[in-house]
């Protein structure tokens, strides 16, 4: 009976294992399409077999990255939010998955320095995305609001989640110089410059 036991407790984390590599392909839910209709423009302009694409990429992202609230609640609405922020700047690329990211920590506003969250007028710092280094090396923080605000449908200078990503991006050839190392070998570079 034992072994029976071990065998399906290990059959089980296999086929999780499996499924978590694939990236999750296969079933989106119709709410997740509509989120994304609702909030993510990028998404809503794709052609029907770009989107399939753009949500089997999303599968992908959730299935690798933790997404993780600090002192707030995260729902899919947000969760998504962070995949299509990850998604559209490398959407060109679609075997790309962010592969020194890790964490996404969400916090429930702007934040200095150390880290701090916002909750008193007349603070000075208002981080409201950060690529870490050092300990906090395969973790980007976002704002929440910042994050929402991003993505309302109204036009921004900014979307603070696309913002952080491109970062990620950058940092991946060890500086931080604007040109993304991974495009420089493709014909798209120059189109990422303009």
């Amino acid at each position: 009976m034992a072994i029976l036991v071990v065998a399906v407790v290990v059959t089980i984390f296999y086929l999780r294992q499996i499924h978590r590599k694939k990236g999750a392909i296969g079933y989106f839910p119709e709410s997740w399409r509509d989120i994304l209709k609702e909030h993510v423009s990028f998404y809503a302009q794709l052609q029907d077999n770009d989107k399939k694409l753009f949500e089997n990429r999303t599968n992908k992202f959730l299935s690798a990255k933790h997404i993780e609230p600090v002192d707030t609640e995260i729902d899919d609405t947000i969760r998504l939010m962070v995949a299509s922020s990850a998604i559209i700047p490398t959407f060109a690329f679609p075997e790309y998955n962010y592969p020194h990211v890790r964490t996404v920590l969400i916090y429930p506003n702007s934040f200095d320095e150390q880290f701090q969250t916002q909750r008193f007028e007349g603070h000075r710092e208002f981080i409201t995305g950060m690529v870490g280094n050092r300990f906090m090396n395969g973790t980007i923080i976002l704002s929440k609001p910042d994050l929402v605000s991003a993505f309302d449908g109204k036009r921004h200078n900014e979307n603070v989640g696309i913002h952080e990503f491109v970062h990620v991006l950058d940092k991946e050839d060890g500086a931080i110089d604007g040109v993304p190392e991974l495009l420089l070998q493709h014909r798209y570079v120059g189109a990422w410059l303009r």
